[in-house]
């Protein structure tokens, strides 16, 4: 049965609005892709070690694997000079030993030390011959084919990345939940995976009400702009890891949005947003369809600046987001309230962003009452003892400003119970586009 639940006509904080939209939001399902389509989707399962990273002892560097026993002692004044026993290369295999060496004892050069063992020349990745246990760089040496001479003492392990050094079996060096970059695909391949779970990408509907659009390329005539709505919540949801399907411009009526919903339904989407229509004027037909429609659905005053017309319900067992169609509360709206959501479907960890500090080198004025969201460029703060990041203008804040907007890196919040801040303050942030 439809249900709506109005929240009634006072403002409603953006924490609560956010928890209750992401109440009526579930995790898509999972599949298999190749790992080098992998990259940016979200892992659906823990990847966990079942055998040690790396497999064997190897070299950390170009050098000559020795027994430190053999150099003890070694110094400019006394240096010990040793066999070359044989070369190792990356990709050879184990099994190599320098205690296999028949050195013969006539006619070799008796510098410092007597001839007491053999090394080997080893590259980096190499596998550590068997009785060897340090590797000395070849730079640190004086070398031939056949001899190399040493002028300083070795410690045990120096240079050698031990078998299960970097993973172990039964460790989850990345889990559930976390985005792949080039680091994590690394990890799967090093770990042998040929093919990775991921979560599947969400297939949004972008629904563009209003008679005063037209899409760019097109002429603009007496009382028409362009789309760009569209064009700025295509691309956060790409950032975000949704694929965006960018519908038509249709007029506003009740029955243009349900025809465009149910296009869009039948066609497969996990999601809906629509821009505009959700304020309280005689052609704001979004919010009387989620009111008639959804099951449920909600009309939010969110308690914000901008973005405070909000909606959100659930039409044919998909979440549909009613964005202001202001440009800049649009794509605020967006980061606030549809990127968390888009998280959970994706299984995404943390489903919030996190929030960090910044400081303000000068005093900024706003309009209280509501919790304000600045943009803002964000930059290291290399002049304060403290570092971190610092905030600095970009421009104006109105709400059908684009070009503040396409300057901003991130929003900060500032409180509902003021009317500014003051320089040196410090206050939380997050990044305007997916981190």
């Amino acid at each position: 049965m439809t249900r709506l639940r109005e929240l009634g006509h006072d403002l409603i904080p953006l924490e609560e609005v956010r928890e209750t939209i992401l109440r009526h939001v579930d995790r898509l399902p999972a599949e298999e892709v190749p790992l080098l389509e992998a990259w940016d989707r979200v892992l659906a399962e823990d990847l966990a070690v079942k055998e040690l990273i790396p497999p064997f002892d190897n070299s950390a560097m170009d050098g000559y694997a020795v027994r430190a026993g053999d150099l003890e002692g070694a110094s400019p004044e006394r240096p010990v000079t040793l066999r070359v026993r044989g070369r190792i290369q990356a990709g050879d295999p184990p099994g190599f030993q320098l205690s296999e060496a028949q050195l013969p004892q006539i006619g070799l050069p008796q510098i410092g030390h007597p001839q007491i063992g053999a090394a080997a020349r080893i590259m980096t990745g190499a596998p550590i011959p068997q009785d060897a246990d340090a590797v000395v760089p070849h730079e640190l040496t004086r070398f031939t084919d056949t001899e190399v001479t040493f002028t300083a003492a070795a410690a045990s392990g120096q240079n050698i990345r031990r078998a299960g050094g970097d993973m172990k079996p039964g460790e989850v060096p990345v889990g559930k939940g976390t985005r792949l970059r080039g680091p994590q695909l690394a990890v799967a391949a090093a770990l042998g995976l040929a093919r990775i779970k991921v979560s599947r990408r969400p297939r949004v509907a972008i629904i563009s009400p209003g008679k005063e659009l037209v899409w760019p390329g097109e002429p603009a005539g007496p009382g028409q702009i362009r789309n760009s709505n569209a064009y700025a919540l295509a691309g956060l949801l790409r950032e975000g890891g949704a694929a965006p399907e960018v519908g038509r411009i249709i007029e506003d009526s009740t029955h243009a949005l349900r025809r465009e919903f149910r296009r869009a339904l039948e066609g497969g989407v996990d999601a809906l947003l629509t821009t505009g229509g959700v304020s309280a004027g005689d052609y704001d037909f979004v919010q009387q369809v989620v009111r008639e429609d959804g099951s449920p659905g909600y009309v939010f005053k969110a308690a914000m600046r901008p973005g405070k017309p909000q909606v959100f319900g659930v039409l044919g067992g998909k979440p549909l987001f009613g964005l202001p169609g202001n440009p800049a509360s649009a794509i605020i709206s967006f980061t606030v309230f549809v990127l968390p959501a888009l998280r959970k479907m994706l299984g995404e960890e943390p489903v919030v962003p996190p929030v960090f500090p910044v400081r303000f080198t000068s005093d900024f004025s706003y309009r209280g009452g509501r919790t304000f969201l600045l943009r803002a460029a964000v930059e290291p703060d290399f002049e304060h003892p403290g570092g971190g990041f610092r905030v600095r203008s970009i421009g104006g804040q109105d709400s059908s400003f684009l070009s503040s907007l396409a300057a901003a890196n991130a929003l900060i919040q500032l409180p509902a119970g003021r009317d500014g801040v003051k320089a040196g303050e410090i206050l939380p942030a997050w990044w305007i586009h997916p981190a």
